[in-house]
């Protein structure tokens, strides 16, 4: 075993020995002071050098590989795994590239390069949630609840779900404010893309009609699925949504079968419709009667205190469904979304469900009702508000001290995005391959539009990367960004002569 590097307990400290133990290590690897490779005591050696439980030392080494930096290797014990990022080192291997040019030849449309990156990229505009490992001590506990109740490994479900988790969702609905009164409203589905999916399919043929707003990320991760489909854009600035009146008359004329509106953190735009769009919207719907397909999935993670009615809400459950989920709030490996509508809605929608499959998996629903019951989501959330913001905020001030002149943000007020707008310049797609030489991935405003507009722009995930990280990262995208605007002034000059 590798000469441990000698670590001493304050017992007198307020913070627990597993925390402690945990801080130790992983400054010890974040700092190059225990390298890639290097064997960490065995837990019985440290309980002993450090007159500890061994329990203790158990939390720690699975905090530790909870967060990628030690590895268990059978019968040999705890190594490190983590390897120190190092931007700007040396260029991207010409395999990397060449392998996300091919996936980009494979499919219909361009594939964000942000989708499908190497561990050791700077990835600023992902759609990556944050990783809180703290949580992975209650959900080790929920597992092992829901894994002792053979029923529910072993038994199939005549209905759609878990039924205790619908009733909770239609409690915690119902205090705020939307016009639930049973579970029957409620449908669960495998996702979000799968809740569109089947409403779409329900309720409108090939060549009807569909309004989105624009940017959306609806275009690139929906794209597919609205093909068949004619679409009508909305735009979506910093600011509003740009429904003129030549907008409303061409929905008017075309009479669309529904709308997909993100109410609340739009994605990627980070804003939030005002109470005049929303109640906007919900009359032309009415008029033309389309339904109204309203996505909340960054719901619980609005900064203010107060937050105005969803669409849902205001236009009472009658033409309207209203999809959330837990993917974006806790993790995407839980693929539990949920649809709500008037029984007669979610009633139909059930037939058209079970054509697909029976129900989404129990285990993860029950993960998810333990999650809500224990209180341990709604404490995951408020600490998630806190984090978001602080992290927005940082980001904020960064821009304003790195950002070429004449650029351009919001400041969203939920979620985890910021939409960035650069001086006019040098075109992204430029910019974007620049960056990518020096493992830096950034999300263009081109990947969340039909017609490739939004060039200027991009989105930046706040919620992921720590300050450092950002700054160097964010520090040498304008680099590259000042040096291709640079060239293509001269040239021009040049030619002008």
């Amino acid at each position: 075993m590798a000469k441990f590097r000698k670590i001493t307990i304050d017992f007198e400290s307020s913070k627990s020995y597993s925390q402690q133990i945990f801080d130790h290590f992983c400054n010890a690897i974040q700092t190059g002071t225990l390298l890639f490779g290097s064997k960490l005591p065995s837990i019985r050696d440290l309980s002993a050098e450090l007159k500890i439980n061994k329990i203790g030392i158990i939390t720690a080494y699975n905090k530790l590989s909870d967060g990628g930096f030690i590895k268990a290797k059978l019968g040999s014990g705890f190594y490190v795994s983590y390897k120190k990022n190092k931007l700007n080192l040396s260029n991207t291997p010409k395999r990397d590239n060449h392998s996300l040019v091919l996936k980009k030849q494979q499919m219909n449309c361009p594939l964000p390069h942000y989708l499908d990156l190497p561990e050791d990229y700077a990835n600023l505009g992902g759609n990556q949630v944050y990783k809180s490992f703290s949580i992975m001590e209650e959900l080790r506990a929920i597992s092992r609840t829901c894994f002792s109740n053979h029923t529910l490994i072993y038994s199939t479900f005549k209905h759609n779900s878990f039924q205790s988790l619908k009733e909770i969702i239609g409690f915690d609905l119902e205090n705020k404010g939307m016009p639930i009164s049973n579970s029957d409203q409620i449908l669960l589905t495998c996702g979000e893309k799968h809740a569109i999916d089947i409403i779409l399919n329900g309720f409108l043929n090939k060549n009807d009609y569909l309004v989105l707003e624009s940017p959306s990320s609806d275009f690139f991760f929906y794209s597919d699925l609205l093909k068949k489909y004619n679409i009508i854009s909305i735009e979506r600035s910093f600011e509003k949504l740009h429904l003129t009146e030549e907008k409303i008359s061409e929905i008017k004329n075309k009479k669309p079968k529904a709308f997909i509106i993100y109410t609340n953190c739009h994605c990627p735009t980070g804003g939030s419709l005002t109470a005049i769009e929303r109640h906007s919207l919900i009359k032309i719907a009415k008029e033309i009667n389309a339904i109204i397909i309203e996505i909340d999935i960054y719901s619980d993670l609005n900064y203010d205190e107060f937050i105005i009615p969803n669409l849902a809400t205001i236009e009472g459950l009658n033409n309207s469904f209203y999809i959330s989920g837990y993917s974006k709030v806790f993790a995407p490996g839980l693929k539990i979304a949920y649809v709500v509508s008037s029984i007669a809605n979610i009633k139909y929608l059930y037939t058209l469900y079970i054509a697909q499959c029976i129900s989404p998996s129990i285990i993860d629903q029950q993960i998810i009702y333990e999650l809500i019951i224990r209180g341990v989501l709604k404490k995951h959330t408020a600490k998630l508000k806190n984090t978001f913001r602080s992290k927005r905020d940082t980001l904020i001030a960064m821009l304003k001290k790195l950002s070429p002149q004449g650029s351009k943000w919001n400041q969203p007020d939920s979620g985890m995005y910021l939409w960035f707008e650069f001086p006019p310049g040098e075109n992204l797609h430029v910019v974007e391959e620049r960056a990518l030489e020096k493992k830096i991935s950034i999300a263009p405003g081109y990947y969340f539009s039909k017609d490739s507009k939004h060039y200027n722009f991009m989105r930046i995930n706040f919620a992921n990367l720590e300050p450092v990280l950002m700054y160097n990262s964010l520090e040498t995208l304008f680099s590259i960004w000042r040096n291709a605007s640079s060239r293509k002034w001269i040239i021009k000059n040049d030619r002008n002569t």
